[in-house]
């Protein structure tokens, strides 16, 4: 007896696998459908319908920030996010500096002098 053997090239038994257990998922739903249908009233069916069509989208705008943040965990950073301050330094000069080419000191007012202010007020005319 002459013995030969086959080899599969085609889809992996993972492949295989998943395909059946997506058929088996399909005919259990479509069975649940058309048993809750029988037996559900229509403002039942229509009241479960609505949450349907509203909560989809709902967990779309939901899962969307949680992918969002598993995708940036994975990111490797490459620089660190602290934020440095950069030193700072001040000179404050000991006595007042002179003018170049004058010789002489800057005019620093004297703060027990008190000058005379004026001013006029536009739009008076009670003059």
């Amino acid at each position: 007896m002459r013995r030969t053997q086959v080899v599969y090239e085609g889809d992996t038994v993972g492949q295989r696998l998943g395909r059946f257990v997506a058929l088996l998922g399909v005919i259990f739903v479509v069975a649940l459908a058309v048993i809750v249908s029988q037996r559900f009233s229509a403002e039942t069916l229509a009241l479960i319908v609505g949450l349907l069509l509203a909560g989809i989208p709902m967990l779309a705008v939901v899962g969307l920030p949680f992918f969002v943040l598993i995708r940036q965990g994975r990111r490797p950073r490459n620089e660190p996010q602290q934020m440095t301050i950069p030193p700072i330094m001040l000179t404050l000069p000991q006595q007042p500096q002179a003018l170049p080419g004058d010789g002489g000191m800057w005019d620093i007012p004297q703060r027990d002098r008190v000058s005379a202010r004026s001013w006029d007020v536009l739009g008076d005319e009670a003059e």
